[in-house]
């Protein structure tokens, strides 16, 4: 029997999966492909799971720390994705994405499916996604319709139907619109019309545009700097729920901008984006423990949101978190964790990372004690700007 949308996802979350789907075919009727029995493997997934797929027009990928372990997962969305399934990542925890899932919908809009809003407005799309809206041309289509074509990287295309949503004022649309302007993205990088079409969205207390409007006046992008209104979008994204901005904010109360350093206000609010799982405030908040600002200096807990940070990828995670392995600080010396953790750090470019493991290299420490290699490392560190590491190459 064919299925309207396909549900992929990890047996371990299988309770709130279908709550979710019970939810879903009361409210709207729609009818729902799961596999509860189990049908991993060989044959079986081949006959079953790939003509549920086939059948379904929607295909809803459910995102936790489980669904990202589990192979099956993944070749279901990336089959769902080559044939041109729609496909709509749906939060159940607070996992970050990581690895090919976040290269795969890293700019993709997520539905957090524990906010009452978002869970609202995404029962609402899918009646859009299954082609049941009231207007066949209505805005709703016409921003899925951008966003197909945006992830396409035709962004000529993504804006002409943006534009057609924009008509009925329709907030998501006019955001992109403005994005594209800021980023260049079928249309010459211009911040003055960026700002002007995120302002139209912002009206509509669109949280993401007033986020980026606070970076325009903090960098001075299309308007003149000013760091104090900077802080005022931030804050108004902020109390709209948006959790870039709580970092925002916290790093303006970090460094001074807008208002006076005040290390322990900077420390609280990476502390409540970090519990909400952004990956940038875990990091800030580990680097706070790691040396006592605006919190109790605690190396253990510096190691533990480090550790958070890292495994989803930002290069200064990873180098501290490997000096906390390399010194033995919040955790047991471990010369072998602190050089994985330098070659992670480096694969973008991270100089104090080369540095190190240029030492790990020269000693021992953790690698085989190689003087050609740390010679390499130490040249690298210097070309990208560390110039102490010049004296270890005379």
């Amino acid at each position: 029997m064919q299925r309207d949308i396909f549900i992929s996802y990890s047996r371990r979350d299988l309770q709130q999966v279908i709550s979710i789907r019970d939810e879903i075919k009361e409210k709207l009727g729609f009818d729902l492909w799961i596999d509860i029995k189990g049908v991993e493997s060989g044959d079986q997934f081949v006959n079953v799971i790939v003509e549920a797929i086939n059948e379904a027009k929607v295909v809803l990928f459910m995102i936790s720390k489980w669904s990202m372990l589990s192979e099956y997962t993944k070749k279901e969305v990336m089959y769902a994705k080559n044939i041109g399934k729609k496909v709509v990542p749906v939060i159940l925890d607070n996992s970050p994405l990581s690895g090919w899932f976040l290269f795969e919908f890293g700019v993709v809009d997520y539905v957090d499916i524990n906010d009452a809003v978002q869970k609202g407005k995404f029962l609402e799309n899918i009646k859009g996604w299954l082609g049941m809206v009231d207007n066949d041309e209505g805005p709703l289509d016409f921003y899925e319709a951008g966003l197909h074509y945006y992830l396409k990287q035709d962004y000529e295309l993504a804006l002409d139907w943006w534009r057609k949503a924009a008509k009925y004022e329709y907030a998501d649309a006019l955001y992109r619109i403005g994005n594209c302007y800021r980023l260049g993205h079928g249309v010459p990088q211009d911040y003055v019309k960026c700002r002007e079409w995120l302002l139209k969205a912002a009206r509509q207390e669109h949280s993401a545009a007033q986020e980026v409007i606070g970076q325009l006046y903090l960098q001075g992008l299309g308007v003149e700097q000013d760091e104090g209104k900077a802080l005022e979008w931030y804050r108004k994204a902020a109390d709209n729920g948006n959790l870039m901005a709580i970092y925002d904010i916290a790093k303006c109360y970090y460094y001074g901008r807008g208002v006076s350093v005040d290390y322990q206000e900077a420390a609280r609010l990476f502390s409540v984006a970090s519990e909400q799982g952004l990956v940038k405030a875990q990091a800030s908040l580990g680097y706070c423990y790691l040396h006592g600002e605006g919190v109790e200096k605690d190396a253990a807990e510096a190691v533990k949101w480090l550790k958070k940070a890292a495994l989803s990828g930002p290069s200064a995670a990873q180098y501290h978190l490997g000096r906390c392995y390399y010194d033995g600080m919040g955790v047991k010396q471990d010369y072998g964790e602190a050089a994985r953790w330098f070659k992670e750090a480096i694969k973008n470019n991270h100089a104090f990372s080369e540095f190190y493991l240029g030492l790990c290299y020269l000693h021992g420490h953790g690698v085989p004690k190689n003087e050609t290699i740390a010679r390499t490392c130490f040249r690298k560190a210097v070309k990208q700007g560390y110039e102490e590491a010049a004296k270890y190459l005379k």
